[in-house]
């Protein structure tokens, strides 16, 4: 065993997650679900010990309004306001950990307490739910944190997740996310860790009946992130949609896998990321879609693309799909590219200059996929974000 997993498994204790681990040790590309991340940077990392940095400051909302739950270095640390229907619950134990899921072990023997945040039945939330997760490594190199989201029947929420920090350390985290009959949540998650961090998230989703889940991701920061979802839609009529943005640079690691399982007929599913890369940053998409036998009538879509604006820059895409029913809609694709030089030189022709005409049709690849997002500052400020990343615009704004 190697002695960053002795490290980081320091003081789990006994239980069946940690027992797995030290069994299974860290993923390694050997692995076909972890091909194309190695985490031998992160081994590296642990074996040497953390960074602090300095303590990041509770951040302004991104949608006015919202109620913002304070999360600092995996503990919780405060609940600013509150909304009619909903509630946080902190427990000494989270749900049980996805089978065959590192991730999920990791944080299932290793975070301290875990978090549920329920929106009762019938509820439809006047404000926007914020979970924000602030690290600074000042408590040890690695932080966890396990969050179960349990939407009732008939309700209607937005929540946002955010992840900032500073210094060196790992944030894993494990979320579940559960929607009863005709529930609908939007789920957006802005991934702006440090650049000396490391993010790792694994999602599991289940839909019931008529119910709607609608999840967009922005991926920013961390040396090496990886957000691995597992959706099922397990009641019929349940529609699913997984969108997001990615932008990396220097030599920034941003793995997206996802796998969805129409368990039942008459379900939905529609997927779509698009990613920029510029330096040496490597990007990864594994998107895989399982139709059932039973699942007539299913509609699925899956999509990614990426812009090349280095040489150097590098992308791994493997969509798949599994059919065994014969009655369904579904269709993948991927694509990456580096920047038309007809659309540059018609730019050019009109007499925008090079830099700021490269500029332009970046942001025209990728503002589109924000289109879903209904709140107009919400959607300006992640623009604007992405766009400060990416040396377009100004950070302030996002």
């Amino acid at each position: 065993m190697s002695s960053a997993l002795d490290i980081l498994l320091r003081g789990a204790g006994e239980s069946a997650a940690a027992a797995r681990l030290r069994e299974s040790g860290l993923p390694t590309p050997r692995l076909e679900e972890w091909k194309f991340t190695n985490l031998r940077p992160l081994e590296k990392f642990l074996a040497e010990g953390g960074a602090a940095g300095n303590a990041p400051a509770v951040p302004a909302p991104l949608s006015e309004g919202a109620v913002q739950i304070i999360v600092r270095n995996g503990r919780l640390e405060n609940v600013f306001g509150d909304v009619n229907g909903f509630s946080v619950n902190r427990s000494t134990s989270g749900a049980a950990p996805r089978e065959n899921s590192a991730v999920a072990d990791m944080v299932a023997a290793l975070a301290q307490g875990a978090l549920t945040l329920r929106i009762e039945r019938g509820a439809v939330l006047e404000k926007p739910v914020e979970l924000v997760f602030l690290s600074d490594g000042a408590d040890g190199p690695a932080h966890h944190a396990s969050v179960a989201i349990e939407a009732g029947e008939n309700s209607e929420a937005l929540l946002i997740e955010r992840h900032m920090g500073d210094g060196g350390y790992l944030n894993a985290n494990a979320v579940t996310v559960t929607l009863g009959q005709n529930a609908r949540l939007r789920h957006i998650k802005v991934q702006d860790e440090s650049p000396d961090g490391f993010h790792l998230a694994d999602i599991s989703a289940e839909l019931g009946r008529d119910a709607s889940y609608h999840r967009f991701i922005l991926t920013l920061g961390a040396r090496l992130a990886r957000d691995e979802v597992h959706a099922i839609c397990a009641g019929e009529g349940a529609e699913l949609r997984l969108h997001g943005a990615y932008a990396g640079a220097v030599e920034q690691h941003m793995d997206h896998t996802t796998h969805i399982d129409h368990a039942v007929p008459h379900t939905s599913s529609h997927e779509v990321y698009k990613g920029v890369l510029d330096d040496r940053a490597r990007g990864v998409f594994q998107g895989g879609i399982l139709v059932r036998k039973d699942a007539q009538k299913t509609d699925g879509h899956q999509l990614n693309k990426a812009l090349l604006l280095s040489p150097k820059a590098e992308i791994d895409s493997k969509p798949a799909l599994q059919i065994y029913a014969d009655d369904v809609k579904c269709s993948h694709g991927a694509t990456a590219g580096e920047i038309e030089t007809d659309q540059l030189f018609y730019l050019r022709a009109r007499g925008v200059p090079e830099d700021e005409a490269r500029a332009l049709l970046v942001q025209a690849f990728l503002d589109e996929v924000f289109d879903g997002i209904r709140e107009d500052d919400l959607r300006a400020a992640l623009i604007g974000r992405l766009h400060a990343k990416l040396g377009m615009g100004d950070a302030a704004n996002g």
